[in-house]
């Protein structure tokens, strides 16, 4: 009985973590910074603001309030299918600042419009940024 329970609580577990991209990443529209299955940053066009600085290849999202904002420097600009991408992020969280540095991300998806979803699978980070 003592075993059961145990296979059942790891079972519990193992579906509570799972991050599927599929059913979280991709089949969003907005721009946004995920980790795991939380919505750290959400961008809202009447409250936020986003930025792309193409020399540096650095992405900004932020809200009016500069609150809540989050940063993601790459190494190169990330813009086809596949593509492996070296970045650091910082953002805010709580009454906080995160940072990440050395993630590699794949592109998982790019849209006409210069959006790109992007995966960090060891992390389960998942962000959608837009090449202005």
């Amino acid at each position: 009985m003592k075993r059961l329970a145990t296979i059942i609580i790891i079972a519990v577990l193992a579906t509570g973590c799972r991050y599927d991209i599929d059913e979280i990443l991709l089949v969003r529209e907005d721009i946004s910074f995920t980790i795991k299955d939380e919505e750290i940053f959400v961008f809202n066009p009447l409250t936020c603001q986003i930025s792309c600085s193409r020399p540096e290849n650095i992405y900004r999202m932020y809200d009016d309030r500069l609150s809540d904002w989050v940063m993601m420097e790459c190494a190169e600009r990330p813009d086809t299918e596949g593509q492996i991408v070296k970045a650091d992020l910082t953002w805010t969280a709580s009454s906080s600042i995160r940072i990440e540095r050395g993630l590699k991300f794949t592109v998982q998806k790019t849209s006409p419009d210069g959006k790109v979803w992007l995966w960090n699978k060891s992390k389960k980070i998942g962000i959608v940024i837009k090449n202005l």
